[in-house]
């Protein structure tokens, strides 16, 4: 399977700024409750309201992730799971699948120990002087931990945007034959409707379209966090675009994840687990160099040939890659 991938990062010089993106945020909020409610009624508030949640999405996919530097790797424990049902009001449709990674070789770091740590510090320090908050909350209360935040991403807002884009004209349309009396009016109820309908069926369609870690890797199954005392979760290596995430409160994070593997189970200390020693850069990278040739064209065209997509092994079946054709099956 592959990583959903429906945002793009922008360059730091290009962003709009924080005050702009609080405007579109504010904007969209309002205009939600207008098109369901009375998208059908005014129909000139409706394409007021699509547009401001048109603007919204393209901001939310486009322009709210500043580029870090290209693509990295990470390895770390699963310190909490946010999944897209825990999320309110307009971050319902931010259907991305959340991981805050504690990264190796570090337990529960506060965010100035993880930044300065030589291993992996680099990925929560600040870049072009944006403010990084600590994302340091876990599953368990008085269990804090500054993490990397990675995500799984899901078409919530994606879906959002493409269903407005299509009820937009025919909102558009009801707006016009408004001014026609009577005959108008009938017609501008019913585009209205259409374009209300269609916005709702986009809404329920965006709920439900969630980032799944199995999208990424079949074989991941359910992730796992630590238990009351910090054991029991996930070490994973996960690789993806690496950015600066403007919302919410601000922090670095890899979005979205475009490989992940689990690697071990945390214990409470790095040393013991299948991950030890981790404690250098080199640890790091030779998670990270596999994850890369894994991924590389040259690998995955070799898995494609014919000689390594057997089903029975060639000493069984007497065949074998030497241009010689096989002996007869008795």
């Amino acid at each position: 399977m592959t990583a959903k991938n429906y945002t793009s990062c922008i360059s730091h010089d290009k962003h709009i700024g924080k005050v702009a993106a609080q405007a579109i945020i504010a904007a969209a909020v309002v205009a939600i409750p207008i098109i369901v409610f009375g998208g059908a009624i005014a129909p000139g508030l409706g394409v007021i309201a699509l547009t401001a949640i048109i603007a919204y999405c393209r901001w939310w996919l486009y322009d709210r992730l500043i580029c870090l530097g290209g693509d990295r790797c990470a390895v770390g424990w699963v310190g909490r799971i946010e999944p897209p049902s825990k999320k309110t009001l307009l971050d319902k449709f931010d259907t991305d699948l959340s991981v805050n990674l504690v990264l190796a070789p570090l337990i529960q770091p506060t965010l100035t120990q993880a930044q300065n740590d030589p291993v992996q510090g680099e990925l929560l320090k600040s870049k072009f002087g944006l403010e990084v908050t600590p994302v340091d909350d876990t599953n368990f209360e008085n269990i804090k931990a500054a993490s990397l935040h990675v995500e799984f991403e899901g078409g919530g807002v994606y879906d959002l945007m493409i269903a407005c884009l299509a009820a937009l004209p025919f909102a558009v349309a009801a707006t016009v034959v408004c001014a026609i009396p009577v005959v108008g009016w009938i017609a501008c109820a019913i585009l209205g409707a259409i374009a209300a309908l269609i916005t709702v069926i986009g809404i329920i369609a965006a709920l439900l379209d969630t980032g799944d870690p199995n999208d990424v890797n079949p074989a991941l199954g359910e992730l796992h966090t630590n238990d009351v005392f910090g054991r029991g979760a996930d070490i994973l290596v996960v690789k993806g675009r690496w950015v600066y995430d403007s919302a919410h409160e601000g922090w670095n994070e890899i979005h979205p994840i475009t490989h992940c593997q689990r690697i071990g189970e945390w214990s409470g200390s790095w040393w013991g687990t299948e991950f030890a020693p981790p404690h250098t850069r080199e640890a790091i990278d030779r998670w990270c160099e596999k994850v890369t040739e894994a991924g590389s064209d040259e690998t995955i065209h070799s898995q494609s040939q014919p000689v390594n997509t057997w089903t029975v092994h060639p000493v069984i079946d007497g065949c074998h890659d030497d241009g010689d054709p096989p002996p007869p099956i008795r």
